[in-house]
């Protein structure tokens, strides 16, 4: 097309000019950082733009520039609230696009952790495998960004690609999370519940203080239809407690579950104390962990023996509901 052109006359060649460079400037606009804003998050847009269901925006209506839809659903795994924030679908030169979901991991928990697994994009019923991610290492108590990205080689509407997109966690064989893009669909995710639990178990010269507790889905694999119950506990050593101290581990706890099992306590709550004389223990993170049958309610029976059989265990009964 430009050959056909070295033909034309000096102002036609100016004139022409002129038209290509805007052409060109124009096409550079589309492929620079999307510029299209969540409704929900920015307010009316700018003119010519199109609001959609959702709160997406799609800057003067057209397919050229990025589609932003506000997702804002929460799901839990591995001691995190995950936050989806929103998904971005940008249109490439070649007919397909790029999406890129934006997400807040919140640690709940009081040390720094990153999530054991890859977090999923499933297209459909289909997990895609080339999709990428951004795990961020997260103090405790504190949150940070990550996101994950696909795409795909052909795109005929962003709006319909988004409702097919679920962000998942674990694997379908586990306790799973599921966080769909799609607006009117729920998160598929169990939040964690905090038990209003306090009670004492007392052998010899030690205090066991119950001061809370904490129920949540096991993710650990091959847990399926598990869930952790956590117990906060504090120790105080009595006046008799000899030279060197006396350990506490966390096997030397175990509980009776509604139906029945007597279930000792799990190394995922590693309690590993040496108590002293008139010591008291109070760590935020000294729970002892019981792996139990969801959906874990009922009554129980949890008890402490660092004896071994020698003396009775002492117990407590507690109830979820």
């Amino acid at each position: 097309m430009r050959s056909a052109f070295t033909t034309v006359g000096a102002a036609v060649l100016i004139a022409t000019s002129a038209v290509l460079m805007t052409a060109c400037n124009d096409r550079d606009t589309t492929g620079a950082t999307p510029t299209s804003v969540s409704a929900a998050a920015q307010g009316a847009g700018q003119p010519g733009d199109t609001a959609t269901p959702g709160g997406t925006v799609k800057p003067g209506g057209t397919n050229s520039q990025a589609t932003v839809r506000t997702i804002g659903k929460i799901g839990w795994y591995e001691g995190f609230e995950i936050t989806v924030d929103k998904a971005t679908v940008t249109p490439d030169e070649f007919g397909g696009a790029t999406v890129r979901v934006d997400i807040t991991y919140k640690n709940t928990a009081t040390k720094d952790q990153t999530l054991s697994i890859v977090p999923g994009v499933q297209i459909d019923s289909a997990l895609d495998p080339g999709a990428g991610f951004d795990n961020p290492d997260v103090p405790g108590k504190g949150s940070a960004a990550g996101d994950v990205t696909t795409s795909v080689k052909k795109l005929d509407n962003a709006e319909h690609l988004l409702d097919t997109i679920t962000i998942v966690y674990g694997t379908s064989a586990d306790n799973q999370t599921l966080i769909p893009l799609k607006t009117d669909a729920k998160a598929d995710s169990v939040a964690p519940r905090t038990l209003n639990v306090s009670g004492k178990l007392v052998q010899d010269q030690t205090t066991v203080d119950i001061t809370g507790g904490t129920l949540t889905p096991s993710y650990t694999k091959g847990e399926r239809n598990k869930m952790d119950l956590a117990l906060h506990i504090k120790l105080v050593g009595g006046s008799g407690i000899a030279a060197g101290g006396l350990n506490v581990f966390y096997e030397y706890f175990s509980i009776k579950t509604p139906d029945g099992q007597n279930v000792v306590a799990d190394i995922r709550g590693p309690i590993d104390e040496l108590l002293s004389r008139n010591q008291t223990i109070d760590k935020a993170d000294n729970v002892v962990v019981f792996v139990v049958p969801a959906p874990a309610t009922g009554s129980y029976v949890v008890s402490y023996d660092a004896t071994k059989g020698a003396s009775a265990a002492p117990t407590f009964s507690f109830a979820v509901s």
